[in-house]
């Protein structure tokens, strides 16, 4: 092991990169701290220095793409491209773009090449051999068989094995980027001790280990990988009982925020399923969405392949969103009530559907009945400590009194530290597993205090109820340290479905992200996560919080209607995202070809506004089905295993599932013009065409092929 991590350390030195990153004020702006947060140390803070003034630090960065904000006098910037407090234009003119960050604004993007040798290596490719068994990137559980692999230095290996009781298992190259490649081979789960012997490429032979496999390996919830999912965002998915509907302004947020009530804005109201967006739109504007709605839509998921659902917040809340909980344990009365959900569960499951609950613990809504309580009595609750309370008597709703969720005084925040809070939470989440939901995605989970060894104990105690629940983290950056077997299954896949599916599909301004860059952005990322969490990965490109997918690509905003050439980069996104192991989740709509934006102004939130499903694109629903169908018909589809085969310029090209397995080659064109791909050996068959290719296949402008292979 010692020998390991040596090695491991030294390759991690090796491939570092300084980068100096510096950040000069505009003219006029006092600045008196600076720091750089981004995902390379976990939007932690990174002390900058002043200098001529100017503010810089120094740090070493892996080869790829990293995200990044400079953090000025304890504010964020909202737009590292836009934000003329912060900067005139850019906040940091030297950034090569920005990608949205998940709360309305932009993160900046920097990308490190690998270091390249002043002069040619005078002898082979340097080995670089890394592999520690009690790292899940290296070891986990999928596809029913033991994945084992390894990283060596870019083009040094010639073959590989496994080797085990004397017998040995071929490895093959999975994943190549600029510096570094992946090798994979696989075991009968439960073997003892293994050893892997590597050929270089001047016909050495170099044997690493034994290694004795956990004893538990992370292991992927097998279920998720097999379907596809949705993501339902209840009150603006379909109005099924209009009887409930006034029951939105009876626990809206505005009968306990006191600010609110002392102000000359606008009221809470409610609205007709097709009436234009108001200022309120995103939060108090309520058009009736409920769990019926749910039941009587729920033959349009199953026509769709849905075999997961997603729920926004279902709980007591005091908006349209759900995400300020006023009780954990019942269902809002605007969407019914436990009985119906329990309804919605039962049939659901009866087709097939497993569905998970959006789960909030690190703040609550002002009409929570602890912080109400805390209003009541101040000090004296015996909840005043579940909260931190900066003055009291206080108004609710004054986010100055208390700490709130990014200093919003409607999200007082809560002390996850307290015993009692952690518990409660805790309780919360069991309760609801055991009333028959698969598992939970989690808000905002880096901004719960203490997140990791919270999330340990949750983890714990939901698996030990149902040891399939899958769990999901709403992280938007890629941050392997929450999937090592002890946090989370998945993060919300926004890493990767936006940050380079969507770059890829926009094409167009944005070629210079090209089929070279997402190939070895992808490879990054499925070297970095262990192959259980590839199979089980929650791969979504848009969602509630961002804006529709046709909008993304050039399709208008809401009630605009798309170009052609946006419905074409739709499908190409569509089919990408299917393509990847894991499952692929639609938000509520997109499978229409609804269009909505993310306005900077009122009415906010435009991609929510209410599903008309009378308008529902006919080509574009027939697409999707298309999409679950060839996942059901090509097995490959829904393994774990990813490889990396081709990238440059339009043309991006992937293979899924076990080589000679009915492995299928996924491609994909972003450009305006047909491009020719060289195919691997063998026969390769076209389950829309019907047609077997050889040598190569055209793939057409903003266009797509899942090809089977047939034979060698």
């Amino acid at each position: 092991m010692g020998r390991i991590l040596a090695v491991w350390l030294w390759l991690s030195l090796a491939l570092a990169v300084p980068v100096t990153f510096r950040y000069t004020p505009p003219s006029g702006l006092e600045v008196r701290s600076v720091s750089l947060r981004g995902s390379f140390n976990g939007w932690g803070e990174t002390p900058m220095q002043k200098e001529n003034g100017s503010w810089a630090v120094t740090v070493d960065l892996d080869p790829g793409e990293h995200q990044y904000k400079f953090f000025i006098n304890g504010q964020w910037p909202k737009d590292m491209c836009h934000d003329p407090t912060f900067g005139t234009p850019m906040v940091d003119p030297q950034a090569a773009g920005c990608v949205d960050d998940g709360f309305g604004g932009q993160n900046a993007l920097i990308v490190v090449q690998a270091p390249v040798a002043s002069t040619p290596p005078a002898g082979p490719v340097a080995l670089d051999f890394v592999h520690d068994p009690a790292d899940a990137q290296y070891v986990s559980f999928a596809d029913g068989k033991l994945s084992l692999r390894f990283r060596a230095g870019e083009g040094a290996v010639a073959a590989a094995w496994v080797e085990v009781g004397g017998e040995r298992f071929p490895m093959h190259l999975q994943l190549g980027f600029p510096g570094s490649e992946v090798w994979r081979g696989t075991l009968a789960k439960g073997l003892g001790a293994y050893r892997i012997r590597v050929r270089t490429q001047d016909g050495k032979e170099e044997v690493f280990g034994p290694f004795d496999p956990p004893g538990s390996p992370f292991a992927e919830v097998a279920w998720v990988g097999e379907g596809v999912g949705y993501q339902i965002f209840p009150e603006r998915f379909y109005n099924g009982d209009p009887g409930n509907d006034a029951l939105a302004l009876e626990t809206d947020e505005y009968r306990f925020n006191q600010v609110w009530q002392r102000s000359s804005g606008p009221r809470p109201h409610l609205s007709r399923w097709t009436d234009p967006p108001s200022p309120l739109h995103c939060c108090h504007q309520y058009f009736g969405g409920d769990l019926a709605g749910v039941l009587a839509k729920l033959s349009h998921l199953e026509a769709l392949g849905v075999t997961l659902i997603y729920f926004n917040p279902l709980f007591d809340s005091g908006s349209a969103h759900g995400y300020d909980t006023h009780d954990y344990l019942k269902v809002s009365p605007k969407f019914g009530d436990n009985a119906l959900l329990r309804r919605v569960l039962n049939e659901a499951h009866r087709r097939g559907m497993r569905v998970i609950f959006d789960f909030v613990p690190n703040h609550t809504g002002l009409g929570f009945w602890a912080f109400q309580d805390v209003v009541k009595r101040g000090p004296r609750s015996r909840y005043w400590n579940w909260y931190f309370v900066k003055r009291w008597p206080f108004l609710p709703g004054d986010g100055s009194a208390y700490e709130g969720w990014w200093g919003l005084g409607s999200l007082p925040k809560l002390n996850t530290a307290n015993p009692g809070v952690k518990r409660y939470l805790m309780e919360v989440a069991k309760y609801w597993i055991r009333f028959g939901f698969d598992g939970v995605r989690v808000d905002v989970p880096g901004d719960v205090l203490n997140p990791q060894a919270f999330f340990r104990e949750l983890r714990a105690e939901l698996k030990a109820i149902k040891p399939d629940a899958y769990l999901v983290a709403e992280v938007w950056q890629r941050d392997s340290s929450w999937l090592q077997g002890d946090q989370f299954d998945s993060l919300m896949n926004y890493g990767i479905g936006r940050d380079i599916l969507l770059r890829f599909a926009k094409g167009g301004s944005l070629a210079l992200y090209n089929g070279r860059r997402a190939l070895a952005d992808l490879g990054r990322v499925y070297a970095e996560y262990p192959e259980a969490v590839a199979g089980m990965g929650f791969n979504l490109i848009t969602s509630h919080d961002t804006a529709r997918l046709l909008s993304e690509l050039g399709g208008g905003g809401l009630r605009d209607t798309p170009s052609p050439e946006s419905r074409a980069r739709g499908r190409l996104a569509a089919a990408m995202l299917y393509a990847l192991p894991g499952i692929p989740v639609t938000f509520q709509g997109d499978e229409c070809g609804f269009t909505g934006e993310r306005p900077a102004e009122p009415p906010h939130e435009l991609n929510r506004y209410p599903l008309q499903w009378e308008s529902c694109h006919g080509e574009t629903l027939d697409f999707y089905k298309t999409l679950a169908a060839l996942r059901r018909e090509l097995p490959a589809l829904r393994s774990a295993v990813f490889r990396t085969y081709h990238g440059e310029g339009s043309l991006l090209a992937f293979l899924r599932g076990e080589p000679g397995e009915g492995e299928v080659l996924a491609a994909f064109n972003n450009g305006l013009e047909a491009s020719t791909l060289a195919l691997p050996p063998g026969g390769w068959w076209d389950p829309l065409e019907g047609r077997t290719y050889r040598k190569e296949v055209a793939v057409p402008p903003l266009g797509f092929r899942f090809l089977l292979h047939l034979d060698r």
